[in-house]
């Protein structure tokens, strides 16, 4: 009765001890996110900005990543708890319990009207950083779905062309201020008994292909 009772205990110990491994594939990195650091923003928009992160990193294809579900039942079953766990050294002991090659934490703050995200990956062998992704981002807390999305690829280290955040900004406010300006000279020139010239130039049709950009009405001939 006692040799079975032993036997049965170390079965579930190397279960337990075994599982972690299990949830991975061997081609690709095995990686766990600590909840970003929020500084400046809710805890529900960290949140939710460090389970897009998550979800990006899953799909640059290079890492196999511990869902947040996961990674909470494998702890408790550990009785630890990653609320408040920052440094390196507490987080390469939950890299341990997860069984993962590597960590990633970090913190998403705001200063003025800037936001910057930094976040780090180091290995849980050596506690060494491997890898830091840190940028800035000016605009609605909603761009920064977008900047999570090149942070990935910095941590995958896939190169990322030009800055396709700031170029989309710089887009959104440009073209709302020319058609501005279009609307403004057509109505100076309707006032102003131009409207045979606003005709014949093609002002008054919906579908200008000049971005905006209208030519001043000729000026009286010259003596």
């Amino acid at each position: 009765m006692y040799k079975k009772s032993l036997c049965i205990i170390l079965s579930f110990l190397v279960f337990f001890i075994s599982f972690p491994s299990t949830l991975f594939s061997q081609d690709k990195t095995a990686v766990a996110v600590l909840d970003l650091e929020g500084k400046g923003i809710s805890a529900l928009e960290a949140a939710t900005l460090t389970d897009r992160l998550r979800s990006e990193m899953v799909s640059v294809g290079v890492f196999q990543v511990v869902e947040r579900g996961q990674m909470e039942e494998i702890l408790n079953e550990q009785g630890f708890q990653q609320t408040g766990c920052t440094s390196t050294e507490c987080a390469v002991e939950i890299g341990k319990l997860l069984g993962v090659q590597a960590m990633c934490s970090g913190s998403i703050g705001k200063l003025g009207s800037v936001y910057t995200v930094d976040v780090r990956m180091f290995d849980v062998a050596t506690g060494e950083i491997s890898t830091v992704s840190s940028r800035d981002f000016e605009g609605g807390v909603e761009g920064l779905l977008g900047l999570i999305e090149l942070v990935s690829k910095d941590l995958a280290g896939i190169s990322v062309e030009g800055e396709e955040i700031a170029q989309e900004k710089n887009d959104g406010v440009d073209g709302p201020k020319k058609k501005k300006n279009r609307n403004g000279l057509l109505l100076l020139l309707l006032a102003g008994g131009g409207a045979g010239y606003a005709f014949s130039s093609g002002m008054l049709d919906s579908d200008d292909e000049s971005n905006g950009e209208l030519e001043l009405p000729p000026g009286p001939p010259s003596n």
